[in-house]
């Protein structure tokens, strides 16, 4: 079982790490369309088609069965999960627009120190020297990028990263709780379809229907299904797949994959190539992670007890 959630987990991160290139990527060649690959068209189609391909996937009837079999306070706990799902691709798709990818992966390293003080905040999980160490370091990379390499002045991109590495944070809790009374394919239902139905209602009422007037010529509505099933679709279930098993530490050991897996495939596909700010900032940030994950026996007992909380245990 635990090796199975390992394997999702693992096919999920290189999936979400292929995510940010391909759409930078897609937004820098949206000309061959007339400009109408933007971030916005992006985010819209793109969860809204990973919704039908679940329904069409899994069937209608036993998704709405499902719904219905909800009482109140889990109905309010999926809301507030698709409401968390939806705001970090929003996010992140929106600080794309102002930096690099790069930067989006050291800065959203951010979410590592906050996912610690969750931790011991809401499960009262004391923190240890090592964990103390590690945020520390951590917080040293994200620095060398925030404050030398912007020459202490903070964009607008930095703002929007720091903030969805907190949506992250908190997405992971909230996700855990929900999947342990809802199914994978209806979580994956909910937080793309009606994710998507309403930041397109919000930009109409922010900017105006023109806002999505390139949104609907079918060869872009082709091009984003395919990146719909193949990245958000194929990730998010095989994420929510493993994390519904996997303990808590064997998905902050495996997450450490991620920012490195993206930089990858952002110098393949984008011929990113770290400066000298930033390989310092990856060499404090991975230096960081690892002694974060160095736990005694005691701690690993007290993160079993975490996760049987989750479900109920």
């Amino acid at each position: 079982m635990i090796k199975k959630a390992s394997f999702s987990i693992v096919i999920a991160l290189i999936c979400f790490s292929l995510a940010s290139p391909t759409v930078k990527l897609l937004s820098q060649t949206g000309g061959m369309l007339g400009g109408a690959i933007s971030f916005c068209n992006l985010l819209f189609i793109g969860n809204f088609c990973a919704g039908l391909v679940v329904l069409l996937s899994f069937g209608a009837k036993g998704i709405i069965k499902e719904f219905r079999s909800f009482n109140l306070r889990q109905h309010s706990v999926l809301f507030l999960g698709i409401i968390v799902a939806g705001l970090y691709p929003a996010l992140i798709y929106t600080a794309l627009e102002s930096t690099s990818v790069t930067n989006v992966v050291m800065l959203s390293r951010f979410e590592s120190i906050l996912f610690a003080f969750l931790a011991w905040w809401i499960f009262k999980t004391a923190l240890n020297r090592n964990e103390i160490i590690g945020i520390g370091i951590i917080g040293a990379g994200v620095l060398i990028i925030v404050f030398l390499k912007e020459m202490y002045m903070f964009r607008d991109g930095d703002y929007i990263i720091l903030i969805a590495a907190v949506i992250e944070a908190l997405g992971i809790i909230i996700s855990k709780k929900i999947l342990s009374f809802c199914s994978v394919r209806t979580f994956l239902f909910a937080r793309n379809l009606f994710s998507s139905i309403g930041f397109f209602i919000i930009a109409i009422n922010l900017f105006g229907f023109h806002h999505f007037q390139d949104a609907f010529q079918a060869e872009l509505w082709g091009l984003i299904a395919v990146y719909a099933i193949l990245v958000i679709v194929l990730g998010q279930f095989m994420w929510y797949k493993g994390i519904k098993s996997a303990s808590s530490e064997t998905i902050s050991k495996l997450t450490m994959l991620s920012p490195f897996l993206t930089l990858i495939f952002a110098f393949i596909l984008l011929n990113e190539v770290p400066d000298l700010y930033e390989c310092c900032a990856i060499v404090l940030i991975l230096i960081g992670m690892l002694i974060m994950r160095i736990r005694s026996k005691s701690e690993k007992e007290v993160i079993s007890a975490v996760d049987k909380s989750f479900s109920g245990g």
